[in-house]
Order: C-alpha cells, then sequence, then structure tokens
C-alpha cells in the first residue's frame, strides 16, 4: 500500500474514533443533564433509560459540598446458600465485606470511591427498601442487583465454584462515642440484624441491566 493510501486510511481511523469518542461524551452529558435537572418531557418520557445508565455506578451526590458526618459505623457481611443437584443446601461462612474494603483502603497512596463501594451500596439499597427487603420506588431492583454484584465476588472464594443461590446480609451497628464534652449518652453495645434472604439470577451474576 502506498504511504499516500495508508496516510488516507489513518486519517479516516482517527477521524472515525473521534466521532465515536464525541458521540459518547454528548449521550452522557445528556443522560446526567436530563437526571439532574428538573422534571421535564423528556426527563419524564425516557425516565427508566436515563435512570438505567445513571443507576448506582453514576449517582450523584452532595454531601461533598455538604458533610454530615454520621454517628454511627455500620460493618456489612454477607453469607451465600448454594444447592445441589442431590438437593444438600450448603451455607458459606459469614464474610465481612467492610473489612475487606478497609483493607484496600488504610496505607493505600491513592484511594478511591472505588474502594469503599460497600458503604455506598448498601446506603443506597437500604433508601430503596423496606425493614423487611420490599422495593420503594423503581430504581430499587437496579440498587439491589449493585449490591448483589459487590457481594459475589468476594463469595465466589467461599462457594467452592458453585453459583449461590440466595445471598444474606448482616449489619453491624456500633454508635461512635461522642466527645467528654458533648451532652449524649454513652453509646450502647453493638447492634446486629440479619437481613431476608435474596435470590440471586443470571442477571446478578453476568452484570446485565434490565433496565439498560
Amino acid at each position: 500500500m502506498e504511504p499516500a493510501a495508508r496516510s488516507r486510511w489513518a486519517r479516516l481511523l482517527v477521524e472515525a474514533a473521534a466521532v465515536v469518542v464525541v458521540g459518547a461524551v454528548l449521550v452522557h452529558l445528556g443522560m446526567v443533564f436530563f437526571h439532574v435537572a428538573p422534571e421535564n418531557a423528556v426527563s419524564k418520557q425516557y425516565a427508566r433509560t436515563i435512570h438505567g445508565y445513571v443507576g448506582p455506578e453514576l449517582s450523584q451526590s452532595w454531601r461533598v459540598f455538604a458533610p454530615d458526618p454520621g454517628d454511627r459505623n455500620t460493618r456489612i457481611l454477607v453469607r451465600a446458600r448454594t444447592g445441589s443437584a442431590d438437593g444438600t443446601v450448603r451455607t458459606t461462612p459469614w464474610v465481612d465485606l467492610t473489612a475487606l474494603d478497609l483493607a484496600e483502603l488504610r496505607g493505600s497512596l491513592l484511594p478511591s470511591v472505588t474502594m469503599d463501594q460497600i458503604r455506598q451500596g448498601w446506603r443506597d439499597y437500604s433508601r430503596h427498601h423496606d425493614a423487611s427487603g420490599r422495593p420503594i420506588g423503581s430504581e430499587a431492583v437496579l440498587y439491589e442487583r449493585f449490591l448483589k454484584r459487590l457481594a459475589l465476588g468476594p463469595l465466589s472464594r467461599h462457594t467452592a465454584g458453585a453459583v449461590p443461590d440466595h445471598i444474606q446480609f448482616r449489619t453491624v451497628t456500633t454508635t461512635v462515642t461522642p466527645p467528654r464534652w458533648a451532652a449524649k449518652p454513652v453509646p450502647a453495645a453493638p447492634t446486629s440484624q440479619d437481613h431476608p434472604w435474596l435470590r440471586v439470577t443470571r442477571d446478578d451474576i453476568t452484570g446485565e441491566a434490565g433496565a439498560r
């Protein structure tokens, strides 16, 4: 191939790549804009698509501008239940997801929000589900699927290659000890709560989202 022809093909490839990148950026900005903008005709008509795109991974939070430190620490643990062809049911030990996240964060030169996803995932899940685990609102299924995907990775080390049928979360909540000058009672002992079992579906394992 002549140098001039190669140069022409190179330019075409660069231009095509630029078009793809610009298109992706415009789609992303448009989705985020309609997600945070006041409700309008477009955001109403395409609400499912917009919320499905932004979803848990790109959720917006303004807490960085108005921080509100919590007064409780919540540890999140998970276990899995697997079945076999002969009907045997096996339940794994509890896996401390919070401890795994903290182990990555502590001592890291470049800490990232991706190292703190389980806390954020549980917070968003709790906001969109009631105490019995029933979904609240149309986005609940996205947050539940996101939380289950976060848990399935660490659980895979304890299931001997088997795919879990159900997973269960446990939260252990400890009240932060207030300073001596604060007029607050001494915190009670940590409280533990086992939440309802959640069924694991093919979409949870493959990472596919039905709303996207």
